[in-house]
């Protein structure tokens, strides 16, 4: 008899970190995205870095992708999801948010013109999901 195939239902592409954008995919992905602090005009009080990679989510959340390991932002709203994709209201498709997001370091002059070192909170983002 032959083998069962355990693994035929897992998309390639998916792994815990969530999907990075690339190709001409339309779903929810991580799209890189670099940020050079010069080009907002605040290369006078920031001294490092130049710039970051702050990274952002976009792309189409279908009600099917939240049951999809690793993009689903929690298992909270992967069961909702599947709550509303089996109701008749479930006409309305949940968002591409951040799911790991990673604190930036920043060496900068404050007010007084002190050198100060500190660790900004979510401000690159890891991974995205759909809510």
């Amino acid at each position: 008899s032959p083998q069962p195939r355990t693994q035929a239902r897992t998309p390639h592409r998916v792994h815990r970190r969530g999907i990075d954008c690339g190709g001409d995919s339309r779903m929810c992905c991580r799209q890189e995205f670099f940020v050079d602090f010069k080009e907002i005009g605040w290369e006078d009080w920031i001294i490092q870095p130049e710039g970051y990679h702050m990274n952002y989510c976009a792309g189409l959340c279908p009600l099917h992708m939240a049951g999809v390991p690793g993009l689903a932002a929690s298992f909270h709203t992967a069961v909702l999801n599947r709550i509303k994709a089996a109701s008749a209201t479930a006409a309305v498709n949940s968002c591409c948010v951040p799911t790991q997001r990673r604190p930036l370091s920043l060496l900068y002059y404050d007010r007084d013109s002190n050198i100060v070192k500190t660790d900004i909170p979510d401000m690159i983002v890891d991974s995205c999901g759909c809510t």
